[in-house]
């Protein structure tokens, strides 16, 4: 799990052929431990300034007793091991952080209402105040952008011509969100977060 400040140029991003410099978000992925809204185990930020991407953060927390044990299962398709959750910080500490990375920027995940919903539940069983963020979901733009029958992230991310990246792995999806994000602004002409269809 790492953080780096330098700006990254790397292939998951797309060609930019059009002015993505007034792009600024933070994209997010969350993966959970089991089927329990809130059972946040891992987070994955990639932070865009710019139209590009200038930092990245993934790390795991340990989910609250409330929320249930593992999952052995859902664990496998996540690539996660359960010694490393278990010796991992509280969701608290790794809230604390991603809030941290995230500021005021706008924050980018694909079905981002799901992502919502298990970081209040999360924040609720740990007896913390949910963030405030602007969220913008993805998945609702490629639905209003592209003529798909399938708008999960690696269908999205095809059709935009990016390269494929390790599902349910929250580093990879986060910087694939943000990928698509800006694949997205490509296709419809956006020079904005905000003029992008939601």
């Amino acid at each position: 799990m790492s953080s780096t400040t330098e700006p990254l140029r790397t292939a998951v991003l797309p060609r930019q052929r059009r002015d993505l410099t007034g792009f600024d978000f933070v994209a997010l992925d969350v993966e959970t431990w089991n089927g329990r809204t809130g059972s946040v185990c891992a987070v994955g930020l990639a932070v865009v300034r710019g139209g590009v991407v200038v930092d990245e953060y993934e790390a795991l927390c340990h989910p609250a007793a409330e929320l249930g044990e593992a999952d052995y299962a859902h664990m496998a398709v996540n690539h996660l091991q359960l010694g490393d959750i278990y010796h991992a910080q509280p969701f608290t500490d790794l809230l604390e952080t991603v809030s941290a990375f995230v500021g005021d920027l706008p924050v980018v995940a694909h079905r981002a209402p799901l992502d919502a919903r298990h970081l209040a539940r999360a924040c609720e069983v740990a007896g913390v105040e949910a963030p405030t963020w602007e969220w913008h979901c993805t998945e609702a733009i490629a639905r209003k952008a592209l003529d798909l029958t399938s708008w999960a992230l690696p269908d999205v991310a095809a059709a935009l011509s990016l390269p494929r990246f390790s599902l349910h792995q929250s580093g990879a999806e986060a910087r694939s969100t943000a990928a698509v994000l800006l694949g997205l602004a490509e296709q419809t002409g956006a020079v904005r977060l905000g003029h992008l269809p939601r």
